[in-house]
């Protein structure tokens, strides 16, 4: 293994191992503050609170600007070699896109709930804290201050945040379980958490630019100017786009479950999801740590340590996958009768298909930042496209031949075709770039060059 292969892998696990603790920590939390908000609210109004939430997470997915790619995909270059003008107004645009995609999935959560929420599965009782709790949508949005933390290398400010957020949540809860609040105390408790995370995000993240001296020429309405950032708008659409339909397959399900079965079937459907989400979290992390490593061997132009640092994740996402399965087998259907106090029947099939489809996501996971990196984003777009329209009209009808069984298989069915879409191209562009194993003398490339990047990337 050549030494920025092993120095790559080094800070992928060792980035990894801040995201991984933050999430660990938000993950146990979440065992806490959901049992509570379940034994103050019962099943049937903690359904509504998650209806409402996951609608809210939803609109903020499909309408917010993944600002974080585009500032490490142009930013990286002039931020190491000290073009602060430059990088000053990459970053502006980051944060303006940050700041208009917010708004402008305020407007349209807003336009949902008064059109849609009777037929998602929530009274029209508490259609009037749903409308409100859509202000929260405004302030979902710090994309550019986590691309800042991963640019920066210090993903345990990303912790930190985490770790804001999980506190205040866990904290609100207890307290509402103690005096008996409401679904509107709730969701006030949601929103504020979202705010705290906000505001503990974009304070960490300015400062480590101050450190870094990255601010002295910033100005929030400077204009890219030519060269800055050739087709960065295209990038942020397509990577924005992809990231959209995954929302659609992560959120939508338990919104369409809701309206078919009912809140407290979402309920079950979306802690079952969790818990499955959760045990395979920490090989999810992953992927943002991949980005920054792949962007500096994709600049030394070593295809073969790509090739190389890819194929070693598959093997150890492989092995990490079988004690996953253990683990469901163990303790997944405990997990959800204690978080949600009271016993689902199937509940162990049920996580094991959630779990089933949260591992072939995994596949995924570093085969989705390389295509983005080396000018293949179309192709995740095609997947993503090819899943969301098997995945809705899919789990529709296994929903209602076989409820929440039948969406959770709906949900393994579409983690394999995301796979298989994701892995053609992958194994394509290794066997024209970096076939074989690597020559002898060292870090030799074929003479093939690269492909072209899509025309209006910019990679």
């Amino acid at each position: 293994m050549s030494t920025s292969e092993r120095d790559a892998l080094k800070r992928i696990f060792g980035n990894t191992g801040f995201l991984i603790a933050g999430r660990a920590i938000n993950a146990v939390c979440s065992f806490v503050y959901i049992a509570w908000a379940v034994r103050a609210l019962g099943l049937s109004q903690f359904g509504v609170l998650m209806l409402v939430t996951t609608f809210g997470a939803a609109i903020s997915q499909a309408t917010h600007l993944l600002s974080w790619q585009p500032l490490l995909h142009y930013g990286t270059d002039p931020f190491t070699n000290g073009r602060q003008a430059q990088f000053a107004r990459v970053l502006a645009f980051c944060i303006r896109a940050d700041y208009i995609s917010g708004g402008v999935g305020w407007l349209v959560g807003t336009l949902g709930v008064a059109l849609f929420g009777t037929y998602m599965g929530w009274p029209a009782a508490d259609q009037g804290a749903a409308f409100a709790y859509m202000l929260t949508i405004a302030f979902t949005n710090t994309s550019w201050s986590a691309g800042v933390f991963r640019l920066c290398n210090s993903f345990w400010l990303t912790m930190l945040t985490d770790l804001s957020g999980a506190l205040v949540r866990t904290v609100g809860s207890g307290v509402g379980f103690m005096y008996h609040m409401g679904l509107d105390y709730y969701l006030l408790v949601w929103s504020v958490t979202q705010l705290v995370m906000f505001i503990s995000s974009t304070t960490l993240g300015w400062l480590q630019l101050r450190h870094a001296g990255a601010t002295r020429r910033f100005s929030l309405f400077a204009p890219l100017e030519a060269g800055d950032a050739p087709g960065i708008w295209r990038f942020t659409l397509s990577t924005s786009c992809n990231h959209l339909l995954g929302s659609v397959f992560n959120q939508f399900g338990t919104l369409l479950v809701g309206g078919i079965l009912g809140p407290a079937d979402a309920a079950v459907y979306r802690v079952s999801r969790q818990i499955g989400e959760g045990i395979a979290k920490p090989a999810q992390l992953m992927m943002p740590a991949l980005y920054p490593e792949f962007i500096r061997l994709r600049e030394d132009q070593d295809w073969y340590g790509i090739k190389r640092v890819t194929i070693k994740l598959f093997l150890m996402i492989g092995g990490f996958s079988i004690v996953l399965m253990g683990v469901a087998m163990a303790v997944g259907n405990i997990l959800l009768t204690w978080m949600l106090h009271v016993h689902w029947h199937g509940g162990r099939s049920l996580i094991m298909l959630m779990l089933g489809s949260a591992i072939l996501g995994l596949g995924v996971v570093p085969l989705e930042p390389l295509l983005t990196v080396i000018g293949q984003v179309s192709q995740v777009l095609k997947g993503r496209i090819i899943v969301t329209l098997t995945y809705l009209p899919l789990m529709y009808g296994m929903t209602m031949a076989w409820h929440l069984e039948g969406a959770a298989a709906a949900a393994v069915v579409a983690g394999l075709i995301m796979l298989g879409v994701c892995l053609r191209p992958v194994v394509a562009w290794f066997r024209r770039m970096a076939p074989g194993r690597r020559p002898v003398n060292g870090n030799a490339s074929p003479s093939i060059m690269p492909p072209m990047p899509e025309k209006g990337t910019g990679t």
